[in-house]
């Protein structure tokens, strides 16, 4: 019975040290074995392609789980993928291996521009309306005779005078804040960037048409740029604190000149003197020192894009508030009608019409999925960069 006991006991012993042998020596050992990506995260820039590898694994099914329109997928093989970039933005990459879901996060970037001196763009064609450009100060509310936007933009375009003054390079804003855009923005949606001119306050007096606007964009968590004219700055303190206002509360401020008058039918000496001057009092404001640029009337002259170091920021969008005969449901339907995705909206802060058309503006724009945003943000959120002395009407 001893011997049997002994004989059994024997059995049970060997048993158990082949079955630890074959077990996995622990859960690490079992991990090393699961399926995963060659890698998690993915930066190409537009046109470029990258290979995503399955590694422990036979076979997955490839997709887009999101950013359809930023990547593509290529060469679809059981065990690899290869991804291409479409246009700026963020996209994921699924593989199912299974019942296990793995991701890869792909970053975009958009390819450098070409541009690189100012010289070349003073040829481009005018993308905007020429014959129809609007004068952003029309004669029947202003009321000195210095302030007349429709006389200036009717004379001929003068042939440069000087030789360009600086080479095109990248344009910062001082103020832009990137972690309000990761935060806030979703670059798989459509974005426009409003912007409006002639402020501070009003053309001889200060109203608070600019502040009612800001208050309606921070309500709408949305954000614009304003065009400053220097003079108006100069008006009064309510007019310098507009300008802190908007500063403070995330808005970008930039140069409108330093009064109405047109620019284009000037010398290189006055532009410059105009454009220091309202760079001057909005760096006393905010302490920037940089700043984008709008000419008066929207009209343009190969002697400005010379010795104006900063990018022009033209439209796409015109509200048409700087008509008299354009009423507040005007302005709604030409900036909603016209809506298109890396677009520049045109308005002016000086107008009580446009103070209260704008709440409802955001509000439509909200309803069709768009989303509100400065000139800079727009163009950061495109992934597109903003060169000194060429015009921007869009972000496309």
């Amino acid at each position: 019975m001893k011997k049997q006991f002994c004989k059994t006991m024997s059995y049970v012993m060997t048993a158990a040290l082949l079955l630890g042998v074959s077990m996995p020596s622990s859960p690490a050992a079992a991990k090393k074995k699961a399926p995963k990506l060659s890698t998690k995260k993915v930066s190409i820039s537009v046109g470029q392609k990258k290979t995503i590898k399955l590694k422990n694994g036979k076979k997955a099914v490839w997709s887009i789980k999101s950013g359809k329109k930023v990547v593509s997928l290529l060469k679809k093989k059981k065990t690899s993928v290869v991804v291409k970039g479409k246009k700026a933005g963020s996209a994921v990459v699924l593989a199912k291996v299974g019942k296990k879901k793995l991701t890869c996060k792909v970053t975009v970037k958009a390819k450098k521009p070409a541009v690189t001196k100012a010289p070349a763009v003073t040829t481009a064609p005018n993308t905007n309306k020429p014959s129809t450009a609007p004068t952003a100060t029309p004669t029947a509310v202003v009321p000195t005779p210095t302030a007349n936007p429709a006389a200036g933009a009717s004379k001929p375009t003068p042939k440069p005078t000087v030789a360009p003054e600086f080479v095109s390079s990248e344009f910062k804003y001082d103020g832009l804040d990137q972690s309000w855009i990761d935060k806030n923005i979703d670059p798989e949606k459509p974005v426009v960037a409003l912007s409006f001119d002639d402020g501070p306050g009003g053309y001889s007096e200060f109203v608070d048409y600019g502040m009612q606007i800001q208050k309606a964009l921070t309500a709408a968590g949305a954000h614009a740029t304003f065009f400053y004219i220097g003079a108006h700055i100069k008006h009064d303190e309510e007019s310098r604190n507009e300008v802190l206002a908007a500063k403070e509360a995330g808005f970008e401020v930039a140069n409108h000149s330093y009064d109405s008058n047109g620019l284009n039918s000037v010398g290189p000496e006055v532009i410059k003197e105009k454009i220091a001057k309202t760079d001057e009092l909005l760096s006393e404001i905010t302490g920037y020192k940089h700043f984008l640029f709008r000419a008066p009337n929207v009209a343009y002259s190969q002697a400005m894009y010379a010795v104006i170091e900063k990018p022009f920021i033209d439209v796409s969008i015109w509200s048409q508030d700087y008509q008299n005969s354009t009423t507040k449901d005007n302005m709604v339907n030409n900036v909603i009608n016209n809506l298109k995705d890396g677009g520049i909206i045109n308005m002016h802060s000086v107008h009580e019409k446009t103070a209260q058309a704008v709440p409802e503006i955001l509000e439509q724009c909200k309803d069709k999925g768009y989303q509100v945003v400065s000139v800079s943000e727009l163009f950061a959120i495109k992934g597109k960069k903003l060169m000194t002395g060429v015009k921007y009407n869009n972000a496309e």
